[in-house]
């Protein structure tokens, strides 16, 4: 299946998301592949949902324990 998603070189960005699903916040990681971006999301994530980007796809989301944002 093609990707609706631009051929550019990597650009993660990691967005913290709340109890709703809506972005509290977002952060640009500077990362090779997505192993190093995924490793950078598990040391931010803290408890917290958060979502991991590579330009338009979706590489990783990682839910709350409790179902909260944070």
């Amino acid at each position: 299946m093609a990707s609706d998603c631009p051929a550019e070189p990597s650009s993660y960005r990691l967005f913290f998301l709340d109890a709703d699903g809506r972005i509290k916040k977002s952060k640009a990681l500077a990362c090779a592949n997505d192993d190093d971006a995924i490793d950078r999301l598990r040391e931010l994530a803290d408890g917290r949902t958060l979502e991991l980007y590579d330009g338009c796809r979706l590489v990783l989301k990682v839910q709350a324990p409790n179902g909260s944002g944070q």
